[in-house]
């Protein structure tokens, strides 16, 4: 005990203290202008500028304390908390029993701060509530009576709710609840329990109970080990009905998520990826996910410094209409391995590389391959500036290969294959780099030209193309010596690679640079495609250009254009820009027709627009829109508006989907959704059907990131599953 002043009355023994008082029990310490202190009851009195500091860093004022029990218990008038996160609890009076239970009389609870230089003189919304317990140790918040009060105003009663306190960071109980409105679903609730089974493991049950579809199961599952963590989301549902194009084995549609990393040793881990579903459209139609390509991995890694080893085994699957699955390989396994050997007496650089790989598919291709290769290089600068290396590889590839597809007679096949080959690459670049520093500026001009050759033996047939049939000229490869991405095809015959890069830097920060390069080659090559610009000798131009004055301008544009009629093959154009209080995105793009594939793919142009409007600090506008520029359609549009302080979050919304495919149909969606620091968000939807058929994209799901605000997601978990991470319940009954 420490005061400015101090009494002791020895045969009542009551000890007085006045002035600055404080005093100190255990954990717990007491302020106040005058206190007094009876031996014999143990009572403690304080009255003025009271302050009790609690052990878990609450801090309560009064005018009049009474304690009792080491300051455990007692009686406070006119009290008011601020607990640890800053929310605010007060009341004309409270009584504290056993140092946890504080009982507030006439309580308000609010964690929104008030700001008086703003004119602000209530918080945003508050609690009113007859009686607030406040329970340390079932750390929960317990209202009689109560009614929330928006802007002052009373908006709802309820005679009984409870929330976890500040120190609450995962708890069992109900989440917020989400009820939304479809004509394909019907009225439907998401109703989220969270269940903390041990600190390192926990479930998230979140049914949702439609009327027109029955009950769509929904779970999360979560645990942390010392080696690592892995976790799976599920879903599923018996379909009540059917809709016109719901797959016709469609008893039972479902889908299985997960991922998991894992410590096997200092330099070796492991871990899993699972993207499971039953059927094509189920994900889009129940607003689980837009993804149109799943992919379940196992995978073995070891990295020790350069040298690195990784086993890998893969199961593929495409959403998109009208894909075969039966040509859909799995890969069980691939192994990868590298070895830095070092720099060879000054001469350069040598690596080592192999790799192995076991591929098949439904329809009975079998593929294995053994590859290993050499990778040398060395590069040098001159005194003048000048910039070479000069590289060589050498590659070997053995294959085992029965039931390959024969590109020259569709539907015919290559029996059992053995097939050995091997490719020696020599090449050299060079680049001289022309800098011109002026005052706040600085230009660099860099001629680049990269001369590479190796045997015209071009790429077998009967070597089944499964990892490298997707190829992109552009200007991020085009200096690459292989522009092929897998290992089943490479690239042969001498060649040239030119290009020009100019670039300037300003002393503010600012740059920009513009890239323009062509390939050159002494043959024909048709392992490439028409539609990827480098079969023929001389190859399509490729650039890029990026401008970046400052931080508030961001634009990017890349394109290829055609050698023969010098039109746009590729073309794709992002701008980023802040001006003041407004956000603008603009993206465009545009693919030329390719005849090459098996079903003949159109030309493609698409354009995007968004923007974000800062109205105050807190209110924001936003929309967006994606429009198809080839068929002279709407793809998507979404507007709203978003209220998000340091308590309560609004957001309204209007989002308006044109994709019809199957059992999926084109929706409108409307969304509002409500949250509340430390109570959790509330969201409500209803959609109506811009056909005759039946909506399919009816469910309001904060899972679902249908529209929000680049600078705040409003809305929440992109697994789906109306929860949040954190796993605090929200409003909801502790009993």
């Amino acid at each position: 005990m420490q005061s400015d002043d101090l009494s002791y009355d020895r045969d009542a023994q009551i000890v007085t203290a006045t002035g600055h008082v404080e005093i100190a029990y255990g954990q717990r310490v007491l302020m106040a202008d005058k206190v007094t202190y009876n031996q014999k009851t143990g009572v403690v009195t304080a009255d003025g500028h009271v302050s009790l500091l609690e052990p878990q860093g609450d801090v309560a004022f009064a005018d009049h304390v009474v304690l009792r029990n080491e300051m455990k218990d007692g009686v406070i008038q006119t009290l008011q908390v601020l607990l640890t996160d800053k929310s605010r609890l007060a009341g004309s009076d409270a009584v504290r029993t056993n140092g946890d239970v504080t009982t507030v009389h006439r309580g308000v609870y609010s964690p929104c701060e008030i700001c008086e230089k703003q004119g602000q003189h209530t918080p945003v919304w508050q609690i009113k509530a007859f009686r607030v317990v406040h329970n340390k140790s079932e750390k929960r918040i317990i209202y009689e009576d109560a009614y929330m009060e928006m802007f002052g105003v009373p908006v709802f009663y309820v005679p009984f709710f409870s929330h976890p306190d500040p120190t609450v960071k995962r708890q069992s109980g109900f989440l917020t609840p989400s009820v939304a409105s479809s004509t394909d679903l019907g009225q439907e609730i998401t109703l989220p329990y969270y269940w903390a089974i041990q600190p390192n493991l926990d479930v998230t049950l979140a049914p949702r109970f439609t009327t027109k579809a029955g009950i769509v199961y929904q779970g999360e599952f979560r645990h942390r080990l010392e080696s690592g963590s892995y976790q799976f989301f599920g879903t599923g549902t018996w379909p009540d009905s059917r809709t016109a194009g719901t797959p016709a084995d469609a008893a039972f549609r479902g889908s299985l998520f997960g991922n998991g990393e894992f410590n096997l040793a200092p330099k070796w881990s492991w871990g899993f990826q699972t993207q499971l579903v039953t059927d094509n459209t189920y994900l889009r139609k129940y607003g689980l996910s837009d993804a149109t390509d799943l992919t379940t991995n196992i995978h073995l890694n070891n990295i020790d410094g350069r040298d690195s080893f990784s086993a890998n085994a893969y199961y593929f699957r495409n959403l998109l209409a009208g894909t075969n699955r039966d040509n859909t390989p799995w890969v069980a396994p691939t192994v990868d391995y590298e070895k830095y050997l070092g720099d060879l007496l000054g001469l350069g650089r040598l690596k080592f590389s192999s790799n192995a790989m076991v591929l098949g598919t439904p329809a009975g291709l079998d593929s294995r391959r053994l590859t290993a290769a050499f990778d040398w290089d060395k590069p040098y600068t001159s005194r003048g500036g000048e910039v070479y290396r000069i590289f060589a590889n050498l590659r070997a590839d053995a294959y085992s290969t029965d039931k390959a597809p024969n590109p020259a007679a569709a539907g015919t096949y290559f029996g059992q294959e053995t097939i050995i080959r091997a490719l020696p690459t020599v090449g050299a670049e060079a680049s001289y780099p022309f800098v011109r520093p002026d005052p706040g500026l600085k230009q660099v001009i860099e001629p680049i030209v990269q001369v590479i050759y190796a045997p015209s033996i071009g790429n077998s047939d009967r070597i089944p193309n499964m990892d490298s049939i997707n190829v992109e000229f552009d200007d991020t490869n085009l200096f690459s010596e292989n522009r092929f991405p897998g290992l089943d095809r490479w690239e042969t015959g001498g060649r040239a690679n030119v290009g020009m890069r100019y670039s300037i830097y300003g002393a503010g920060g600012g740059q920009a640079s513009v890239l323009l390069g062509q390939s050159y080659r002494l043959k024909d090559d048709n392992s490439f495609s028409d539609a990827t610009g480098l079969r023929d000798q001389l190859s399509d131009y490729v650039g890029a250009i990026q401008v970046a004055p400052n931080d508030n301008l961001v634009a990017v544009h890349r394109f290829r254009i055609n050698e023969n009629n010098f039109k746009f093959s590729r073309n794709e154009f992002d701008v980023l820009a802040r001006t003041g209080p407004l956000t603008t995105s603009l993206g465009y793009a545009y693919f030329a027709a390719d005849q090459a594939v098996t079903t003949a793919i159109g030309a493609r142009e698409e354009l995007s627009l968004g923007a974000t409007l800062k109205l105050s600090r807190y209110w924001r506008l936003f929309g967006s829109t994606v429009q198809d520029l080839a068929n002279s359609g709407s793809i998507s549009n979404q507007i709203g508006v978003g209220y998000q302080d340091d308590c309560f979050g609004l957001a309204l919304g209007f989002y308006q989907s044109n994709i019809s495919y199957q059992d999926i149909q084109r929706s409108n969606t409307f969304l509002l959704q409500i949250t509340f620091k430390n109570l959790g968000s509330t969201g409500v939807g209803s959609q109506s059907n811009l056909s005759a058929r039946t909506d399919s994209m009816g469910i309001v799901n904060p899972g679902t990131t249908l529209f929000g605000d680049p600078d705040t997601s409003l809305f929440g978990d992109p697994a789906g599953v109306m929860i949040n991470d954190s796993r605090r319940p929200g409003i909801g009954t502790n009993r």
